[in-house]
């Protein structure tokens, strides 16, 4: 893992703080500033994986969660293929999402589950043709711009970014600590 585009990323960070000057903000306390730059960073973040999720369901038919889960199945390197809990783990979300998720997977044909011939409650999930056909024609990242470009970042940056929003979430006083576990567009 690199810093492929780190450029990139400086050049937008150095546009979004000439829009806020440029909007008459110089005004403003220089703090100020600094929150409103990261403020329209984080509306960036969301409104550029809300507007990936709508073209990949343009363009797939599925949702952007689908599509990363089934590219999570169809990529697995285990043998016996990927569990439920297993796909969870690897998406950071809790069972019940993740088998909704696999519920409309296995429903449209894009997937398959077989049960465990030692322990059947134990199910092992499989890209279907049709599922891997579906990711040979639409385009990446399967996993989603955020987890593209977090995955994409080096160790330190990931985790001064991850203390930075552990600080945050510790200072907002209304947060829904459930939704850690649920997919970012909540189908």
């Amino acid at each position: 893992m690199g810093t492929r585009g780190g450029g990139k990323i400086k050049r937008a960070a150095a546009k979004a703080s000439r829009r806020i000057v440029d909007s008459g903000a110089a005004a403003v306390p220089p703090h100020t500033t600094l929150e409103l730059r990261t403020l329209q960073s984080l509306r960036t973040i969301f409104g550029s994986a809300r507007t990936h999720d709508t073209e990949v369901r343009r363009s797939a038919g599925i949702s952007g969660s689908q599509l990363w889960a089934l590219s999570e199945i169809a990529h697995s390197s285990e043998p016996q293929g990927v569990t439920v809990n297993g796909l969870s783990a690897r998406m950071a979300l809790h069972q019940t999402t993740t088998s909704n998720l696999v519920n409309s997977l296995a429903e449209l044909k894009l997937i398959r589950r077989v049960r465990d011939d030692a322990d059947q409650r134990i199910i092992h999930l499989y890209a279907t043709v049709q599922g891997k056909h579906l990711l040979l024609r639409t385009p990446g990242p399967h996993e989603g711009l955020l987890v593209d470009a977090l995955r994409r970042l080096d160790s330190s940056q990931l985790e001064r970014l991850s203390d930075s929003l552990k600080w945050v979430l510790i200072l907002m006083e209304r947060k829904a600590e459930t939704a850690a576990g649920e997919t970012l567009m909540g189908e």
